[in-house]
């Protein structure tokens, strides 16, 4: 705001009103996507343990041996990159909003998080893939 030679405390009450309902509908669609991230990144893992327990305990042999691998990495794949993507446009939407601490705002905090459990966890599941 400050580039056009506008500062926050000239704003009218409404134009005030207008940029937190805007913040607060950023943080809304962050928390909705960290929680769709997560679901995938959770369900991912879990498919993962269970489609391998079933390969190695199942009475006839219905997948081929990757598939538990190739469908949590898919899971992993589908929960991370789009969390990233959304945390960078987060990152933008509350920058252009003028607000200045985005690094310790707790959303944001809470995705980076959970973008790195899912990182950590998509570079296991890709270290697992090289080493075989």
């Amino acid at each position: 705001m400050e580039e056009n030679g506008i500062q926050p405390e000239d704003l009218k009450l409404s134009d005030k009103l207008a940029i937190k309902r805007t913040v607060l509908a950023a943080d809304r669609t962050m928390l909705a996507g960290v929680r769709t991230s997560l679901s995938f990144i959770g369900f991912g893992f879990t498919i993962f343990n269970v489609l391998r327990y079933l390969h190695e305990h199942g009475p006839a042999k219905f997948m081929r041996p990757e598939t538990p691998r190739n469908v949590a990495l898919f899971m992993l794949v589908a929960g991370t990159v789009p969390l990233f993507v959304m945390m960078i446009q987060y990152f933008r939407t509350l920058k252009r909003m003028g607000k200045e601490s985005i690094l310790t705002n707790p959303n944001f905090q809470m995705a980076g998080v959970i973008f790195l459990l899912g990182a950590i966890l998509l570079v296991t599941l890709i270290g697992d893939i090289i080493l075989l």
